[in-house]
C-alpha cells in the first residue's frame, strides 16, 4: 500500500513538475522581500532556493546518466549557499556559489527550451515553461550583477536607503533592467556592469519577442493541422 502511494506521489510529480518549478522560482523571488534584511531574510532566501534546486533537478533529470551528477552539483549548491547563515561569509565562497548557480540554472533554461522547441502542441506546460525561463533568466542576471559586485563594491550607485545591498536587491535590478524599466535607484558605475546591463536589456527584450512568435506559429500550425485532418475525415 505504501509502496502504491509512493508510486502514485511519482506519477503527481512528474504531470506537476513544470507547475511546481513555477511555484519554487515565484517563492524565491518574492518571500524574502518581506522579511526585511538580516539572518531571518537570509534563511528565508536559503530556504526558497534550496526548493528552487530540488524542484529544477526534478525537471531536469531526463535522462538516468545525468541523475548522479546533477544531484551531486546541487548537494554542493546547497552546501555552499547555506554557509552564509551558518556564519561563515567569504568573497571566495560567494563566487563559487555564484558561479554554481549561474551555470546550473542556464543548464536548466537550455532544457526548458528545447523541452519547448520539441514541444508539438501549445499546452499549459508550454505557456508555464516559457514563464519559467524569463524568471529562471532573471535569476542569473541577478547572480552575475551579485558576483560583480562583491569582486568590485563600486560597480554600482545604491540609492541612500539600500545601506547593505542583498541578493533581492539584485534581483530586482535585474529584472527592472531586463523588462528595460530602468527606475534609475541603482545604477552600474563601471563598464564591467554597464555592459551587462545592456545585455540584459537586450536579452530580455529580445526573448520576449523571440517566444511570442514562436509560440504564436505553434498555435497557427496546430490549427493548419487540426484543419487539415477534418478535411481528411
Amino acid at each position: 500500500m505504501i509502496k502504491r502511494h509512493y508510486n502514485k506521489s511519482l506519477v503527481w510529480l512528474e504531470k506537476n513538475r513544470f507547475v511546481l518549478l513555477l511555484l519554487s522560482t515565484i517563492l524565491t523571488l518574492v518571500l524574502p522581500a518581506f522579511f526585511g534584511i538580516g539572518l531571518l531574510s537570509e534563511v528565508i532566501f536559503v530556504t526558497t532556493l534550496s526548493f528552487l534546486f530540488i524542484q529544477s533537478t526534478v525537471v531536469a533529470e531526463v535522462r538516468k546518466s545525468r541523475k548522479i551528477p546533477i544531484r551531486i552539483i546541487v548537494i554542493s549548491m546547497m552546501v555552499l549557499i547555506w554557509l552564509k547563515p551558518a556564519g561563515y561569509d567569504s568573497i571566495y565562497i560567494d563566487l563559487v556559489k555564484l558561479s554554481f548557480i549561474v551555470a546550473f540554472f542556464i543548464f536548466v533554461v537550455i532544457f526548458l527550451m528545447r523541452f519547448i522547441a520539441k514541444s508539438k502542441t501549445v499546452d499549459v506546460n508550454v505557456l508555464i515553461t516559457s514563464i519559467n525561463i524569463y524568471l529562471l533568466a532573471g535569476i542569473i542576471g541577478a547572480s552575475l550583477c551579485l558576483a560583480f559586485y562583491r569582486v568590485y563594491p563600486d560597480a554600482y550607485n545604491f540609492p541612500s536607503y539600500i545601506e547593505h545591498p542583498v541578493f533581492a536587491h539584485f534581483i530586482y535590478y535585474s529584472f527592472i533592467t531586463m523588462s528595460t524599466v530602468g527606475y534609475g535607484d541603482i545604477t552600474p558605475r563601471i563598464p564591467e556592469t554597464q555592459t551587462l546591463a545592456y545585455l540584459l536589456s537586450i536579452s530580455g527584450q529580445l526573448y520576449v519577442a523571440i517566444i511570442i512568435a514562436f509560440l504564436i506559429g505553434k498555435m497557427l500550425m496546430q490549427g493548419d493541422q487540426k484543419k487539415s485532418e477534418k478535411n481528411i475525415k
